[in-house]
């Protein structure tokens, strides 16, 4: 019984040993993470002048909420605001409208080139878009919305729709066709038994996709100093990088520029983390 008892704490030993080693790895792993994060918000509440302290100081020795007043009390500012959420979220509802229609009829349909047209969609997201750069620039002002807001929801369309058909189809997919031939039966058209069948099972898929798609838009700079030149058509990153200047860099600006711009973010990435996470995976375990 002796010898038993022994194996078994050992047993139990080396279990809390890796269960205390894999909790210290993730909470090592969250502070390294979360390090920029907390330097980002002490930095915004704390005058310039403080930022360039060495050695560095987490505590500011003066609060101040003036860098979120300028950012708020400019109208400037606050219209990069308005078309980042514009154009985030245009691009978001056109890539789900299109994608979830394309995604249906790659899933539900047999038709030559089927394949063809899935690995064209998986290659596409394989080019660095900096490659892509001077040939949009090059169109968009061939076809006159170079400087607009329209340019920029094309362009973001363009590489996003392609995920959110791959993501949609492979959802899809792993619904039983069955659920729409009942609906049909029982008298609604195919359109109908989308609706009424495919779409609110697929919900965790679009709020997984769409929420990756505004992340996409929302986050985007290249294609944003490209393509818009005025600053009434600027979106948030561009303004932020206003900020970067040659000899006096408003970082506590800056770092409150980025706080309004990113919590809106963090609080719907919460809220919705399980929907994401399930459209996330599906297919991945059967």
């Amino acid at each position: 019984m002796s010898g038993l008892r022994r194996e078994r704490w050992g047993i139990q030993t080396r279990r809390r040993v890796a269960h205390a080693a894999t909790y210290g790895t993730l909470l090592m792993a969250t502070a390294v993470m979360l390090f920029p994060v907390a330097w980002m918000l002490t930095v915004s509440v704390r005058p310039n002048v403080e930022v360039m302290k060495i050695p560095p100081q987490w505590i500011p020795t003066i609060f101040t909420l003036s860098p979120y007043g300028q950012v708020l009390g400019s109208s400037r500012y606050l219209r990069t605001f308005v078309n980042s959420y514009f154009i985030a979220g245009t691009v978001t509802l056109f890539s789900l409208f299109i994608g979830a229609l394309a995604a249906y009829a790659l899933a539900r349909f047999r038709f030559r080139g089927q394949r063809t047209v899935i690995m064209f969609l998986i290659i596409t997201q394989m080019f660095p878009l900096v490659l892509l750069c001077i040939p949009y620039f090059r169109v968009v002002v061939r076809i006159g919305l170079y400087d607009t807001l329209t340019a920029l929801i094309v362009v973001y369309t363009t590489f996003t729709l392609p995920f959110c058909i791959l993501m949609l189809r492979a959802y899809f997919a792993e619904i039983p066709r069955e659920m729409e031939e009942a609906a049909m039966v029982d008298g609604c058209s195919r359109l109908g038994a989308i609706v009424r069948t495919l779409l609110p099972m697929s919900f965790p898929a679009l709020v997984g996709s769409g929420l990756y798609t505004f992340l996409l838009a929302w986050n985007e700079f290249l294609f944003a100093v490209v393509l818009i030149e005025s600053w009434e058509k600027r979106v948030i990153t561009v303004a932020i990088y206003s900020l970067l200047a040659e000899f006096v860099t408003e970082w506590n600006m800056m770092m409150a520029f980025s706080v309004l711009a990113s919590a809106p973010l963090v609080v719907a990435f919460i809220f919705l983390q399980r929907y994401v996470v399930r459209g996330m995976t599906v297919g991945a375990i059967k």
